[in-house]
């Protein structure tokens, strides 16, 4: 009787270790699978929050190249005309033709710094980084209109950030 008593006693505090143990491998479980998720959540925001840069980007430029084209015939004709001495309402002061050119070329110098902190944001975040190739030399692209259009040659600055709106389009397909 003595020996039954003791071998119950065993098997009831053997039992009752592993019981303890599971219960702790199930809650570890939990966690993980709640962190995993959390974590897939924030990857998932990241990547949205670069859609919506890109897609912000694409907006900004593709307004800016409407205007950018009207202002840059204008200055066109309006150097044309001037050049043949013609008296028309589309002529401008060769001071006003000036102004006007250095205001575009301070508009390109605005998107490309736009462009550069892009490609910078992606290149610098972990999560997006995996995106970047599909983006990268966008903000090159940027740097030659800019030198372009210092140059005088408007339309093929115009040229180049159409360039830089069709790789800012097929990097926004790619973020998925």
């Amino acid at each position: 009787m003595k020996r039954a008593f003791v071998l119950a006693l065993a098997c009831i505090i053997l039992s009752s270790v592993p019981g303890t143990s599971q219960t702790r491998r199930r809650t570890t479980q939990k966690r993980s699978a709640t962190a995993k998720a959390s974590f897939e959540e924030k990857q998932q925001a990241e990547i949205r929050s670069g859609r919506e840069q890109i897609a912000t980007q694409i907006k900004a430029l593709t307004q800016f190249l409407y205007l950018f084209g009207n202002v840059s015939k204008g200055i066109e004709t309006a150097e044309q005309v001037s050049r043949n001495h013609e008296e028309t309402s589309v002529g401008m002061s060769a001071e006003r033709i000036a102004q006007s050119k250095a205001k575009l070329k301070d508009s390109i110098k605005t998107v490309r710094t736009g462009l550069d902190q892009l490609e910078s944001s992606f290149r610098l975040n972990p999560v997006l980084q995996s995106y970047y190739p599909n983006l990268a030399g966008v903000a090159r692209l940027g740097q030659t209109a800019e030198s372009q259009a210092a140059a005088g040659t408007f339309d093929q600055a115009g040229r180049s950030l159409i360039a830089a709106v069709n790789k800012l389009a097929d990097a926004l397909v790619a973020l998925r």
